[in-house]
């Protein structure tokens, strides 16, 4: 065994010592042929999860934006402003929706 290990083991001892009078946890330290060891580079199936993620998040929101398009097209938004956010446009098709479902159940009553 070498005077370094000693040394390093000893270290290790004295400082598990002091940390359990304190209730720390303690950890082996590396050994130094570990400690040059650098991460390793992305991995090309990883690199390829993450261009088919960026591919998807893409599709989804031009779905989304695609959907809004069509929602503005059967919401009468008004002419407040030309550029309406996404929330405001799901705002006004909520109330939309409930004053149809209002105006049906009233047409319906009425037939009866």
């Amino acid at each position: 065994m070498s005077i370094a290990a000693l040394l390093q083991a000893a270290e290790y001892i004295e400082r598990r010592e002091r940390e359990a009078e304190h209730g720390y946890a303690s950890t082996m330290p590396m050994p130094d042929d570990m400690r040059t060891v650098t991460k390793r580079p992305k991995t090309k199936k990883s690199q390829g999860s993450r261009t088919t993620h960026n591919e998807l998040e893409k599709n989804r929101r031009a779905h989304l934006r695609n959907c809004l398009e069509k929602l503005k097209v059967l919401v009468p938004l008004g002419p407040e402003t030309s550029r309406h956010t996404t929330l405001g446009l799901l705002t006004k098709a909520k109330r939309f929706i409930k004053k149809e479902r209002i105006h049906r159940h009233v047409r319906n009553t009425e037939d009866k």
